[in-house]
């Protein structure tokens, strides 16, 4: 996440920038002449007067050139964008979200101890989910139980920079889940806590199963239905005769009626 922080900071200055007259020129003259062997010059629309019941206590903007419409143009995409950039990336939890990535990725490689400021940032964040205090103690002998894990399997890791790093460390010793309770919790909760919205986006708009027609149908089919639509690409990769074999093979019954089929 520090990574897309920063990556969203550069565009953000970057955009910011560029948002001058003289960068727009530039911009513009360059588009011109590029599109000189493709398309006609660029001509200026001819300015229509809304209607009544659309025009507003101002008077609407009328170009002169289509330098000055393009101009518009330019300052008003780039504003919106810096300003898509800011909400998104300013968020109160998703700084919270960048404190957790470096708490865990630094006790992954550092002893911690009571006085670290990430803690108060779990506190208020983590309230009821994570044992403040016991995470405090693990957080004393985490760099130790990595440091030995790494050891023992052999693993190519001089300092641990990725979460998959750690969570691959906790699955090659279970024992670690249960001795790092706290911090193994904490890794999940930052694991699942989801960056976008859009996932959940996605899943509501496939609701457009259910329609006036297929009103009738319950919740538990129209719950069937949606988990194979929402995940069709894994759908399309499972190979149905396994799952029918899977199905004939749990009992005798099944073996003697489907055994000429299958």
């Amino acid at each position: 996440l520090q990574d897309v922080l920063s990556s969203a900071e550069s565009l953000i200055r970057y955009f910011e920038r560029i948002r001058d007259d003289i960068n727009f020129k530039s911009f513009y003259t360059k588009i011109l002449k590029e599109n000189e062997s493709l398309t006609d010059k660029p001509i200026l629309a001819r300015h229509r007067r809304p209607s009544k019941r659309y025009q507003s206590s101002s008077d609407s903007v009328e170009f002169s050139s289509c330098e000055e419409f393009y101009r518009q143009q330019y300052m008003e995409s780039l504003g919106t964008v810096v300003n898509m950039l800011q909400n998104r990336f300013t968020q109160k939890n998703f700084k919270l979200l960048c404190n957790f990535e470096k708490f865990i990725l630094y006790a992954a490689n550092n002893s911690l101890d009571d006085s670290n400021d990430y803690f108060q940032s779990i506190m208020d964040f983590c309230y009821g989910d994570i044992d403040v205090e016991k995470l405090k103690v693990e957080a004393l002998m985490i760099v130790d139980f990595f440091q030995s894990v790494i050891k023992t399997h052999q693993m190519n890791i001089k300092q641990i920079t990725k979460i998959s790093t750690i969570c691959e460390i906790f699955n090659s010793c279970e024992v670690g889940k249960e001795m790092l309770k706290e911090y193994h919790k904490l890794t999940k909760l930052y694991l699942t806590i989801p960056v976008t919205t859009a996932t959940a986006e996605r899943t509501f708009s496939t609701y457009r199963l259910k329609t006036a027609i297929l009103s009738t149908m319950t919740q538990s089919r129209l719950n069937h239905c949606l988990l194979p639509h929402m995940y069709k690409e894994k759908i399309d990769k499972i190979d149905p005769r396994q799952i029918a074999s899977k199905f004939r093979s749990s009992n005798e019954k099944r073996q003697h009626f489907f055994g000429l089929i299958l």
